[in-house]
């Protein structure tokens, strides 16, 4: 949206999502018209409430195709509201491009496959799925941009932008920093584990930003513990941090990759696993460590933190400048492409083939 707002002034872009989502603040915070639905999830169990679910998605398909009467082209990238989307679109003959978020598809997702104009992967281990997802194109996730440039930074503005930060919050940019989140709405079993490391008495010279979640009682700071609820500027986090500890939900795993940090990634055990799989994908790449949800505790992460340093340490020596992440730019490419209405198309294409 960010995107086509700012080199397509002519293309409107709307918004749809749930009424309980994160979107009902974001969207219109940034300035797009929100539209809801009911969110329809797929039941994962024989429950009487299966016999229901057809007929909600039937309801939600329905509200969708009046939001959607009158649009050129759909964008969907997977989730509650996507699925009802689709099947408007396949209605009304509205071309629709898909991104997969994860390493492994989600149901609408690969339900929406079957019949989008483009399909888009942000992992390359989704294609291992087979059919229409091997030939899906890798774009990344789209990301703040100010996060994308992270990659491309020298390690003098780098180490600045440490040196600042630390400033900021009184920490020792010579010492090692720990960065621990778990979502906007923070990780309550993550969170736990910390508070016990904290009570085994910190290891020498680690320091440890925590942000633990908008709904989370903030424990007392101290001068090598900065606990917060929420974190508006992650950039200066992610090129802060000598190891990242967090979910490995898409978007925390693009954003880390692109940074070029290490994490330990302690996926949260829900839908059809995909957090696992988005961690797997960067443990390939050397850039991760995975710990089960069941098994991150504070005595585990009090034993293991010094080598997990050591880890961190060796993986940020072997990296370079790193490509910029252009995804929303390829994504927004493809929708002019589409809606064949742009005169840039064709400079923005060479723009993100470079």
């Amino acid at each position: 949206g960010e995107w086509l707002r700012s080199h397509a002034s002519h293309v409107s872009c709307d918004f749809i999502g749930t009424k309980e989502g994160l979107e009902v603040r974001l969207v219109p915070a940034a300035g797009f018209a929100l539209h809801t639905i009911s969110k329809v999830p797929l039941p994962r169990s024989l429950t009487p409430g299966i016999l229901l679910w057809p007929f909600a998605l039937l309801r939600s398909t329905f509200a969708a195709r009046r939001i959607l009467r009158g649009s050129d082209l759909i964008i969907g990238f997977g989730g509650y509201v996507s699925a009802p989307c689709y099947l408007a679109a396949r209605f009304l003959g509205i071309p629709v491009i898909v991104h997969e978020a994860n390493a492994k598809p989600g149901w609408a997702n690969r339900m929406g496959a079957r019949s989008a104009s483009r399909l888009l992967i942000a992992f390359a281990g989704a294609r291992r799925l087979g059919g229409v997802w091997a030939e899906a194109e890798l774009v990344g996730m789209p990301i703040k941009e100010k996060i994308a440039l992270l990659g491309g930074l020298s390690s003098r503005e780098r180490a600045e932008m440490r040196r600042s930060l630390c400033t900021e919050i009184g920490f020792n940019p010579e010492e090692p920093i720990v960065f621990i989140f778990g979502g906007s709405l923070g990780a309550r079993m993550i969170n736990k584990g910390i508070a016990e490391f904290l009570g085994y008495g910190k290891k020498d010279g680690i320091q440890i930003i925590h942000a633990l979640g908008r709904n989370e009682t903030l424990p007392i700071r101290t001068t090598r513990y900065f606990p917060l609820s929420y974190v508006d500027d992650m950039a200066s986090m992610y090129v802060s941090a000598d190891l990242i500890i967090s979910r490995s939900g898409a978007v925390s795993c693009a954003e880390i990759e692109a940074a070029g940090k290490y994490a330990l990634l302690i996926p949260l055990p829900i839908g059809n696993g995909e957090q696992e799989a988005n961690a797997e994908d960067l443990v390939r790449k050397g850039a991760a460590e995975i710990c089960p949800n069941s098994q991150f505790t504070g005595t585990w992460l009090n034993k293991n933190i010094d080598r997990l340093l050591e880890q961190s340490h060796a993986f940020e020596v072997q990296q370079s400048p790193r490509k910029i992440s252009d995804a929303a730019q390829r994504i927004g490419v493809m929708a002019l492409e589409l809606l064949g209405s742009h005169p840039q198309v064709n400079n923005l294409k060479s723009e993100s083939a470079e």
